[in-house]
């Protein structure tokens, strides 16, 4: 597993629409394999993977973290900030957090928020300032992006930690199967798209869809369980026990023919699976299951803890074994298996 790549999608700042930085790792990758990319309107990364007169296949994950948004800045020095997707209100005060200039220049500080039962509002960054001048003269400005100040760490027992593992660890296994699978011959078209804005509506995975216009769809995703150290039988995103397939969410019904076809594969492979059901939230997968007449769409990743908070805990084996399922797929996206697994005749 070539952890200093996922070290560089982890420690890049990329909150909705401003997602340049994990853009350029993706195009590098893309450029050194001379693949074909194309964008949609809202700057996601649409990879050609393979030539094929076989069906096609969308391999999906998001760009963006949650993270915020610089809104004022008070005559004090405060740095007035409003989220960016859905922050943890425990994550939300005295958090370490770095906020870039438009000029790309990072300025290190301190996040809090004022603390009403169980909400956190009213939030700002303390960059040491003493006046708003001294904020400007920084290079701060209305509209810079915040994100948290975490770096990514190796623990023991072959786990990490690090920021915004929702969805750079998609993005990892796009950049994983893209290096795998660049010189191959496949059954069908296969792209990797690295989608725009998720965290703010599932926006990207829509545009995305649409510009690619797929016959089936993987999306890739993390999700973690809200007591981490609960290990009962209804927490199906334990990490160390295999990639977690997502039969249901607030936005997506997974077709349950696929699903079961992807059971199988895994059970070829003798990958373990946890499936999973989202009781809140959604993914990509609910934007693009819609897109055109509709989209046979399914989800899947490896469990964390921790999310959408400064640091989340992966296990590596998890993601190998995602990596290694989504390579048996790959090989399975035949004319006849696609066929059949969008006909509702039967």
């Amino acid at each position: 597993m070539d952890l200093s790549l996922l070290k560089a999608l982890c420690e890049a700042d990329a909150i909705a629409a401003s997602e340049q930085e994990v853009r350029q790792i993706l195009l590098d990758e893309a450029d050194r394999l001379h693949k074909e990319v194309r964008f949609d309107g809202l700057g996601s990364v649409l990879i050609r993977l393979n030539a094929s007169d076989g069906p096609k296949v969308m391999i999906c994950a998001h760009m963006d973290e949650v993270g915020f948004m610089v809104r004022s800045i008070s005559g004090e020095g405060a740095i007035d900030v409003l989220p960016v997707g859905n922050v943890r209100m425990a994550a939300r005060q005295l958090q370490p957090v770095r906020i870039t200039t438009r000029e790309e220049c990072k300025i290190p500080g301190l996040l809090d928020g004022e603390r009403s039962g169980n909400e956190v509002s009213g939030l700002w960054v303390d960059i040491g300032a003493r006046s708003y001048d001294e904020v400007i003269q920084a290079g701060i400005r209305p509209g810079d992006r915040v994100t948290f100040d975490s770096a990514f760490q190796v623990l023991p027992h072959q786990r990490v930690m690090g920021k915004a593992f929702d969805d750079r660890l998609g993005c990892y296994l796009l950049i994983a199967l893209l290096r795998e699978w660049h010189d191959a011959e496949l059954p069908a078209e296969i792209w990797l798209v690295a989608s725009s804005s998720e965290e703010v509506g599932l926006r990207g995975g829509q545009t995305a869809a649409r510009a690619v216009a797929p016959d089936l769809a993987i999306v890739l995703d993390t999700a973690c369980w809200a007591k981490n150290f609960d290990y009962g039988a209804a927490n199906h995103r334990q990490i160390g026990l295999g990639p977690m397939l997502v039969l249901s969410d607030k936005s997506l019904i997974a077709p349950p023919k696929l699903t079961a076809w992807v059971e199988s594969i895994a059970a070829q492979a003798e990958i373990p699976l946890q499936l999973d059901m989202f009781s809140n939230g959604g993914t990509d997968g609910g934007a693009v299951h819609l897109s055109g007449t509709g989209i046979p769409t399914v989800v899947l990743g490896p469990a964390t803890r921790h999310g959408h908070c400064a640091a989340s805990i992966a296990d590596c084996r998890d993601i190998l074994q995602t990596q290694q399922l989504l390579s048996a797929l790959m090989t399975g996206f035949t004319h006849d298996t696609v066929a059949r697994l969008t006909d509702f005749r039967c």
